[in-house]
């Protein structure tokens, strides 16, 4: 997967990063206890899943950030022992945001997967990731966010600026074979895109591109 960062080059994403990661908090704290073992749109995941899941995606951002060691080396999901999951939403939303607050970051050279790209390029990634995710749990919990219009074009750019509408499984068959043996399982991030109509919500193109059923 090859990019051209323009947009990282000259758009700031740390605010809608703030604004995707509040709207996330929000969805993550109006969870019920009794809705842990739904399932999501997100593959095999079950809301509980997925709530860890998100916490380790916030986690490797703060790495990304940070830029002082491997975010593929760690945890893809964390699970709060006292089940808090807001609680722990806010204190790795904290480490997150600090981990971006100089500048210099949005610069450096980020190892993603695919290739070394800008940490800005990485953070918009990121921020899309963000907001599919939320859609997933606010799909299995019944919830409606609302959603910001500025972080649903940056992250509807960003996805089709990396993620192409034909030949996904080609593309994360050759990402593999340039990652180590102990990343290359797994099923790939995203399925084929899906039918969705030129001018839908920004939220129902987005999700629909990256494999979701919007309907």
């Amino acid at each position: 997967m090859t990019t051209t960062d323009t947009t990282a080059t000259t758009t700031d994403p740390r605010p809608g990063f703030a604004t995707s990661v509040a709207l996330a908090g929000a969805t993550v704290a109006a969870v019920h206890p009794g809705q842990l073992a739904r399932p999501t749109p997100c593959g095999a995941f079950d809301v509980r899943q997925l709530l860890g899941h998100l916490l380790g995606v916030l986690d490797r951002i703060t790495v990304v950030g940070r830029g002082v060691e491997n975010p593929f080396a760690r945890p893809e999901e964390f699970e709060p022992a006292d089940g808090d999951w807001a609680a722990a939403w806010g204190q790795f939303a904290q480490e997150a945001q600090a981990a971006w607050t100089d500048p210099a970051a949005l610069t450096r050279p980020t190892m993603l997967p695919w290739a070394a790209e800008s940490g800005a390029l990485a953070l918009r990634t990121y921020v899309a990731e963000l907001t599919v995710h939320t859609w997933d749990l606010a799909r299995a919990t019944g919830q409606q966010p609302a959603w910001d219009d500025e972080v649903l074009t940056m992250s509807l750019d960003v996805m089709r600026e990396i993620l192409p509408a034909e030949g996904r499984r080609e593309m994360f068959d050759a990402i593999r074979a340039t990652m180590p043996e102990e990343m290359r399982g797994g099923p790939d991030p995203y399925d084929a895109a899906e039918p969705v109509a030129a001018d839908a919500a920004l939220i129902d193109q987005l999700v629909a591109h990256v494999g979701r059923r919007p309907a």
